[in-house]
Parts: structure tokens; sequence; C-alpha cells
């Protein structure tokens, strides 16, 4: 390590005893083969004070085998009888210590040591708004990776459209207690719905920065998914947008398309195999 590379090192830890504790919440269910990756770049973090908490669906794999196999105690594990996405982070939300929560889904990432200590610095640096989020990188399995980050205005909401991941957000845990928690009626689109709060409410603020510091794993998509996320997207902008939202943002859908090409696709396997 050079002089100027352990000054700046130095100078990064200086303020330590400053930084606020995070807590990153994780669901899980029958994730023995992506829960490793995940909890390795955690446990790695540059950061003073933060905690990992496992919410497990009673899960019949190795989840848990290789959860517990860590042995560290900034890991903690809940357990549920059933997996239901949002209830299951209400869940970790209710035991987070932290003064800041981000949530993360098995396979997912964060590309850099030092990203707890950039996002929650940006938060200090723009007096601890509620929210703080960066760049994202979207992976899916048929598709070159694509990075998603956008500015957060009421237009962009009104569109049916997040600025980010919700892997890439940090939410100040008062959030949660001034607002309610994630919408367990949803299954997809919850982000959106928080989100949505946040901008509507008038006195809440939020901070970003276009640098990508997470990783996102969309995973396969299926016809029920397409289905689910066009019909929770018309939901939330009816609700906090109205009947004329929903109309303008109906006729500039792309969901329906996606929905006939994986319609397509399926219908061709089946008369063909392939």
């Amino acid at each position: 390590m050079s002089n100027w590379d352990a000054f700046q090192e130095e100078w990064d830890q200086s303020g330590d005893h400053l930084l606020p504790k995070v807590s990153i919440i994780i669901p899980t269910l029958n994730s023995a083969p992506l829960i490793a990756s995940t909890l390795e770049t955690l446990l790695e973090q540059d950061y003073p004070d933060y905690e990992i908490i496992v919410i497990d669906a009673a899960s019949k794999d190795r989840t848990m085998e290789v959860v517990k196999s860590l042995r560290d105690n900034r890991v903690k594990v809940y357990s549920v009888s059933s997996y239901s996405r949002y209830e299951m982070l209400n869940k970790g939300i209710t035991h987070a210590e932290g003064e800041y929560l981000n949530f993360l889904f098995p396979g997912d990432f964060y590309l850099h040591q030092k990203t707890l200590r950039t996002m929650i610095r940006l938060a200090q640096e723009n007096e601890n708004p509620s929210m703080v989020y960066c760049g994202t990188v979207l992976r899916a399995r048929e598709k070159p990776a694509r990075i998603l980050y956008r500015k957060l205005t009421l237009n962009l909401l009104r569109s049916g459209r997040q600025p980010t991941s919700l892997q890439s957000c940090w939410f100040k845990s008062d959030v949660f207690k001034r607002l309610g928690m994630f919408d367990t009626g949803l299954q997809q689109r919850g982000g959106l719905d928080l989100m949505c709060r946040i901008m509507l409410n008038g006195t809440l603020k939020s901070a970003s920065t276009n640098r990508v510091f997470t990783d996102y794993d969309l995973r396969a998509v299926t016809q029920d998914m397409v289905v689910r996320h066009f019909w929770e997207t018309m939901q939330i902008v009816n609700r906090y947008f109205g009947f004329g939202a929903t109309l303008v943002w109906l006729c500039r859908q792309k969901d329906i398309g996606r929905y006939l090409k994986l319609w397509r696709k399926s219908l061709k396997a089946a008369f063909t195999g392939k």
C-alpha cells in the first residue's frame, strides 16, 4: 500500500464513530445455491457497524446450514412458516436495529467493499434524508446486463417506473414508522408503492448517486410474473395518481407485449418440444 493509499484509508476511517448502524434484510426460501455469494460480499464490507437479518421461510434445502456455517455475530436469523416477500421484509424491519435499512434477495450483492460506507456518507452529506439510492446492474438470463439509474420524480413514479431497484435503496428506519410498512397485498411492486408514499408525503427527502454499487439478479421471468407486475403497477398508479394517470400509463404499456411474447414462446415449446 502506498503512502497516499494509507493516508486515504486512515482519512476514510477517521469518522467511523459517526457512522450509524445499518441493517440489511434478506428473505430466503430454499436459497442455498445463491445465499452464500450474497452474504460473502456483505461480510466483506468496510463498514464499522452493521447487521444482516435473514428471514427464512422454512427452507428444506441447505440454506440455513450455509448461513449458520458463517459463524458471524453480525448475521441474525429469524423464521417464518411460509414465504411472503413483503411480510418477511416487514418482519425484518421489526427486528432491525439500524438507522438505515437495505433489502437484498439471494443472488444479489454489493459490487464494492465500500458500498455501505459510500452510501451512508452520501446520506450524511445530504442531512440524513429518508432515502438514498445508487445505480444497479440488472442481470437477466437471456438478455445483456444493463444499468438502471434515474432521478426520482413524481412523473417517474406516475409512469409506473422506479429510479433504481429496491436493492439499491437505503431507507431511514423512521420512514416505516411514519408511513407504514411494505404493502403485504403486493408480490412484486412493494418498492414502487413505498417510493410513492415517500414522494407524496412532501416532507421526506432523498439523495442519490449515479455510481453503480449493487448487482440485481432478475432471475427467470415467467408469464405469471409479467401479469402480476402489470396489475400491481396499474393498481399503484391508480391508488396514488388517479384514474386519468392510470389511463395514460395503460396506453404506454409494454407488459402486454411481453406477456404475448412469453405466451407464444411457451405455446411453440408445447407443440414443437423446443
